[in-house]
């Protein structure tokens, strides 16, 4: 298996990966909307190049299988950069192989090379956490928490930019 960058052209692969994972996350219920993954796409690929980076992990084969999405970023108190786990899926046929840790192993290289201080990653599906704890803490990572949700199944129109 191999990591790399994505590439536009690897934009109907993303939008299949990216909605598959949506499937197992605790807000599977909200509606997806194409819109909104195009702009998201349209702010990954052309609007932020240098801060976000989609790195896609593939077999010998060429089969993509897993993504991390992720930033670099300030701090809110600082000029120092920290990295951001944003989204973050590897296929179920494919857990327990290198791949989970070979895009975490690119993900931690994209940041230093940005020059970030810190990588953040959590889980928020809910799904493997003890497996995704040990996968964590063999490759360095330190435990830091949890994460937290509630739903408040609310609904509100949400104002299209003009």
């Amino acid at each position: 298996m191999k990591v790399r960058v994505a590439e536009r052209s690897d934009r109907d692969a993303l939008i299949a990966l990216a909605l598959e994972n949506r499937q197992e996350m605790a807000h599977a219920p909200v509606p997806a909307s194409m819109e909104r993954i195009e702009q998201t796409l349209h702010g990954l690929f052309e609007l932020n190049p240098g801060s976000h980076v989609v790195l896609l992990v593939q077999t010998d084969a060429g089969e993509l299988v897993g993504l991390l999405i992720g930033c670099v970023e300030r701090y809110f108190y600082s000029d120092a950069l920290q990295a951001q786990l944003i989204q973050w899926y590897v296929k179920k046929a494919y857990r327990g192989t290198s791949a989970a840790p070979r895009l975490v192993k690119a993900f931690v290289a994209w940041a230093r090379t940005r020059g970030a201080n810190d990588v953040f990653m959590g889980i928020s599906s809910g799904l493997n956490v003890h497996l995704t704890h040990r996968l964590m803490r063999r490759l360095g990572f330190s435990y830091l928490g949890g994460n937290y949700g509630v739903q408040l199944n609310a609904s509100r129109e949400v104002p299209h930019a003009a």
